[in-house]
């Protein structure tokens, strides 16, 4: 008999952790949130540089032909 109480101990642990409960569930909700808020601003830093970039390049152009 003492020799199945590890054994149920393990068994009881194991089975215990199958199912996620609600605050992992509230932590992978805040992951996926942050992923996305991520992705959103990241694109829209990229716009920002590119459009940046054409501001940047169209100065320098009318700066160098002598024009405003």
């Amino acid at each position: 008999m003492l020799r199945k109480i590890p054994l149920l101990v393990l068994l009881a642990a194991l089975g215990g952790c199958a199912q996620p409960g609600p605050a992992e569930r509230a932590g992978r909700s805040l992951d996926r949130a942050a992923d996305r808020t991520g992705d959103a601003i990241g694109g829209a830093a990229r716009g920002t540089g590119a459009a940046l970039d054409r501001a940047g390049n169209w100065v320098g152009d009318r700066l160098e032909n002598g024009r405003r």
